[in-house]
């Protein structure tokens, strides 16, 4: 009697590795931070504290919504040849890293206030609520225009009954957070 030969199958583990969990940063920066902008003209990095932090939820002129957060960065080291504070508005999407047309973006407040004959871009500009970190709750407006020149984008802020015009700087984000603007 012929024994049948039983055939070994080797059998492939089709298990999958579990995928680690992605670590999504809410934020940049926390309330308690400072912040470092390297400006070009300068040799080590200016420090700034975070004045004004909030959450901001915007419905676009585009009609999505939209998550972000406003920082109102105040220098720690210079001041305006004026006496007045030296700042700065830092506003970067949420999570860290979530598309968006031209967020994180950099804005110097400026005098100039001309925005007629721009067309508002309606993907970053809207009404927008906020929910504080660190003062009070709020609402406004922001309204981004494209400018034919440097710098490139300018900003009216509406924020709790106070306007502000920002000229946009352009912003990279170095190795540990650290903003660096290329002119101002």
């Amino acid at each position: 009697m012929a024994r049948a030969k039983a055939k070994k199958s080797k059998v492939k583990s089709t298990a999958t590795k579990p995928k680690s969990p992605v670590a999504v940063r809410q934020f940049r920066f926390s309330a308690i931070d400072t912040v470092s902008i390297h400006f070009a003209e300068r040799k080590k990095p200016e420090i700034f504290r975070v004045d004004d932090m909030v959450e901001a939820s915007m419905i676009t002129m585009e009609g999505q919504a939209k998550l972000y957060f406003q920082y109102r960065l105040v220098s720690n080291e210079r001041k305006n040849p004026d006496g007045t504070d030296r700042i700065f508005w830092f506003f970067d999407a949420k999570p860290v890293g979530a598309p968006d047309p031209i967020d994180p973006s950099l804005w110097k407040p400026t005098k100039t206030e001309e925005m007629d004959g721009f067309e508002v871009l309606k993907a970053c500009s809207g009404d927008f609520s906020t929910k504080s970190v660190t003062s009070y709750d709020g609402s406004g407006s922001r309204y981004v225009v494209e400018l034919d020149t440097t710098p490139s984008y300018r900003m009216r802020l509406d924020l709790n009954g106070k306007r502000q015009f920002c000229e946009g700087c352009r912003v990279k984000i170095l190795k540990g957070d650290v903003l660096s603007v290329a002119d101002l």
